[in-house]
């Protein structure tokens, strides 16, 4: 879910907290990534330690515990970093993933636009495509059978023989249903979920930024409700339904949050979304690059760190002839002038023909 619109904290708290302040708003972090720092929500942590030692809805086995927390982990990062690398392409701004129990959190910076908008929204659920594409086809190629949807899923189990660690098809099979099962539940138009922004971003153009936002929460709020409903219901067959819940819940707070917040600031207060975006002005424009022309100023780039790095060599060989003289130099200082010379004139030819071209 890319709740970029929410004013998350980057940056822990450095002071001390007690334990429980920690559970609720502390966290931890894992590695970063292409310039985008990782962390996992305190709670999270406590939540796979209970998955791992009780096996809530983990599985039996500690192998299938491990495996589907494991993958669930994957998909839900790999989705988040569907949106951030969304908005660094439509020129926003990407710093930071918050994991936590209920789901990913991609702190964007998306042009406050329409289509800019609709672009990261849209990137985390294109993600789980691809892995529904690229885990059919390997289950395709393993089994003979592309399942092609929810019903279908019983049928690709049958089809599944329990190998243990190294079973391909098993790993395939958890990836593929997991990712479709996320990718039909983000879809939902409950905000802030990616279905609830898409649709604000699809009606933002027809009936402005206020009308689209409170459409949207008004609609979350109903979806939000019957979120509850369901999971209540379920919550005695299955341990997702206490999971369903509680993200009802969370919508259903959030939703009445930025819906009492619209109306208390009032319309006008938004007309800044709705007015020609005359930043754009500001910056140098963009152009798309061609594949060879990116290719030569990667070549440009290469041969004028080469071209720094031996100018280094030569330097210091150029300091040892001025204070002792040419006849200081040893053989191999020679030929390593000799050879400078030569790499200075080519690296010129070579860089005089690309900035021609």
């Amino acid at each position: 879910m890319g709740w970029q619109d929410r004013p998350y904290s980057h940056d822990s708290d450095s002071g001390r907290m007690s334990p429980l302040a920690w559970i609720v708003s502390g966290s931890v972090p894992l590695f970063t990534l292409f310039g985008i720092r990782v962390r996992a929500h305190a709670s999270l942590l406590i939540f796979i330690i209970l998955i791992l030692l009780f096996g809530f809805g983990g599985g039996t086995s500690l192998e299938s515990r491990v495996q589907s927390a494991t993958m669930l982990f994957a998909i839900v990062l790999l989705h988040e970093f569907g949106h951030c690398f969304a908005a660094r392409w439509v020129g926003g701004t990407a710093e930071d993933i918050l994991m936590t129990p209920l789901g990913g959190l991609a702190m964007t910076g998306a042009p406050r636009r329409p289509l800019p908008t609709f672009i990261t929204v849209a990137g985390g659920p294109a993600v789980n495509v691809v892995i529904c594409l690229i885990c059919g086809a390997g289950l395709y190629l393993t089994l003979g059978f592309f399942p092609l949807g929810p019903f279908t899923f019983g049928e690709a189990f049958s089809r599944v023989n329990s190998g243990g660690w190294l079973q391909i098809a098993g790993y395939l099979y958890w990836l593929y249903t997991m990712s479709y099962a996320l990718l039909l539940f983000n879809l939902l138009p409950v905000w802030p979920l990616d279905g609830g922004q898409l649709l604000q971003s699809i009606l933002w153009r027809p009936l402005g930024y206020y009308r689209s936002m409170l459409w949207a929460v008004t609609i979350g709020l109903v979806g939000a409700g019957l979120m509850i409903i369901a999971g209540v219901a379920s919550m005695g067959a299955i341990f997702g339904g206490l999971i369903l819940t509680l993200i009802g819940v969370s919508c259903l707070i959030n939703c009445l949050q930025l819906r009492r917040m619209l109306l208390a600031a009032g319309q006008w207060a938004f007309s800044d979304e709705d007015s020609p975006d005359f930043s754009a002005s500001l910056r140098p424009e963009k152009r798309k690059t061609s594949y060879r022309a990116k290719w030569r100023m990667k070549r440009i780039r290469k041969l004028e760190r080469a071209e720094a790095t031996e100018r280094l060599v030569v330097d210091q060989i150029l300091e040892k002839v001025s204070k002792q003289g040419m006849n200081s130099l040893t053989r191999a200082e020679r030929r390593q002038l000799a050879l400078a010379t030569k790499h200075q004139q080519a690296r010129d030819a070579e860089l005089a023909a690309h900035r021609r071209g």
